[in-house]
């Protein structure tokens, strides 16, 4: 009895034992497998990412959701203009706006911020100056009066604003950088939550202000007019590729200028984008049809490249995809023989696929400060993972025009490079050195070259000292990719 109930109690108490627990996926393993299954799914260069049978085997080697993010965009092609993978562009997105794996996003029809922009100018032999070349419209810097060509007299109560500078190099080969404290003072300024400053604008008028660091509704298009030359020239300048929806603003601004074109008869048309980093393929597609001539109604406008997996949506769309080609349907009555497209090496993806799309149809004229565009030839389109807590915005698609060009990836060249921006007139003066040059192109006086290049500018004059170059950007516009 006794060696019964000895047996008796060891076989309950091996029944009672705990077993060992499954290993559970945590939040963070379970986001990163999603991360490589949607870049596997999604990306452009998807054959070069192992299938999804060794998924966690892969992504176990990562603790961040960047790291294993640039592990995959580091799987695809060497390119040499960048030095390295063909995908620098696909990124993170957080819930709250803000990105993982670049300085710049998707954010569209609103940004956040003062909306000014400053670049550094050299206004004498020692000393150089902080003036305003882009103010974006709606922002708190444009309500507040400041315009492009603004000089910055003090910022926060420091009236204190030139600096030093040093050179060095030649010609091609030369550089400058700022020195001293008030590069990093800006740069404090423009991130803080409020900011005081006073400008002088190229009028002579002083502004001075406080802006508040907020969230606005973008206002895209900066100017427009008409130049009565030989050559009656419609103008058109405006910062990024917003919606256009058939009641919001954009559209019944875009609607006035183009009626206002086709009433005066213009024959030609000078597209401004000088500072434009993209935004919706839907507003290029509309752009387009504003400016395509009659002998380009209902041809092919550009088709899409896609990968494997997003193959069978070229051909019939889901609720999700839809890449299916996409022609001309003409919507203007102008007979455009001519457009000029003003850019810089700032001018990327929706921009560029505006550009490429009407070349093949009628003559395309890039006039930059450069020889050629940014270059981001694909799209992007925000896949939400757990619930919208970060988003996967993975390149997964490139645009070819009608003649099948595309892979312009280190831009698209231009065909009068060195032009000069001249941040000292404002957007729509036809005395602006790049809207003189299109003029001049357009009465068959343009020469090779620069009007105004860069080596003049920095040499001055006796008359304008002042007019002199630029030698750094403090803060650029963000990047807006070409959305889908």
């Amino acid at each position: 009895m006794l060696l019964l109930c000895i047996g008796l109690a060891i076989g309950c108490k091996k029944d009672l034992d705990t077993p060992t627990p499954e290993p559970v996926d945590t939040k963070e393993e379970l986001i990163r497998d999603s991360i490589y299954y949607y870049y596997n799914l999604q990306s452009l260069w998807t054959e070069y990412v192992p299938d999804n049978r060794i998924l966690r085997t892969f992504t176990a080697n990562y603790t961040s959701n960047l790291s294993l993010l640039n592990a995959l965009k580091g799987l695809t092609p060497y390119h040499a203009g960048y030095a390295g993978s063909i995908d620098r562009f696909s990124f993170l997105e957080n819930a709250d706006g803000s990105q993982l794996g670049r300085s710049s996003g998707v954010r569209m029809d609103t940004n956040t911020g003062f909306g000014v922009y400053f670049s550094w100018h050299i206004i004498s032999e020692t000393a150089a100056a902080p003036y305003v070349y882009f103010v974006e419209g709606g922002s708190p810097a444009q309500r507040a009066g400041i315009s492009r060509g603004a000089i910055l007299l003090s910022l926060n109560g420091d009236g204190n604003m030139t600096a030093p500078y040093e050179c060095q190099g030649v010609g091609a080969t030369r550089s400058c950088r700022v020195l001293g404290s008030i590069p990093g003072r800006i740069d404090a300024a423009l991130d803080a939550g409020t900011m005081s400053l006073k400008v002088r604008n190229v009028n002579g008028e002083e502004v001075e202000s406080s802006l508040a660091n907020e969230t606005y509704t973008i206002r895209p298009i900066l100017a427009d007019t008409v130049y009565n030359g030989t050559t009656k020239m419609g103008y058109l300048a405006f910062s990024s590729f917003e919606e256009v929806t058939n009641s919001n603003q954009n559209y019944q601004d875009f609607q006035r200028i183009f009626q206002r074109f086709e009433t005066e008869g213009i024959k030609e048309l000078i597209v401004d984008m000088r500072y434009n980093t993209g935004g919706y393929v839907h507003t290029a597609q509309y752009l387009a049809n504003k400016i395509i001539p009659a002998s380009g109604a209902g041809k092919r406008m550009f088709t899409y490249q896609v990968n494997a997996n997003l193959q069978p949506y070229t051909v019939r769309a889901s609720s999700e995809y839809d890449f299916r080609p996409v022609n001309f349907v003409r919507n203007n009555n102008l007979e455009l023989t001519k457009v000029y497209f003003l850019v810089t090496d700032a001018t990327a993806s929706a921009a560029e696929l505006l550009i490429n799309v009407l070349k093949p149809h009628m003559k395309v004229v890039l006039i930059a400060e450069a020889n050629r565009t940014y270059g981001k030839p694909v799209g992007f389109f925000g896949q939400e993972i757990m619930g919208g807590e970060i988003s996967l915005w993975a390149a997964s698609f490139k645009t070819l025009n009608s003649n099948g060009d595309t892979d312009y990836w280190d831009g698209l060249f231009v065909d009068v490079p060195n032009v000069y921006d001249d941040v000292y007139r404002n957007f729509g003066d036809p005395r602006e050195n790049m809207i003189a040059r299109a003029i001049s192109e357009s009465n068959g006086s343009g020469a090779t070259g620069s009007t105004l290049n860069r080596s003049a500018v920095a040499r001055g004059t006796a008359s304008n000292p002042s007019r002199q170059t630029k030698i750094g950007v403090v803060n650029k516009p963000a990047e807006k990719n070409l959305i889908k």
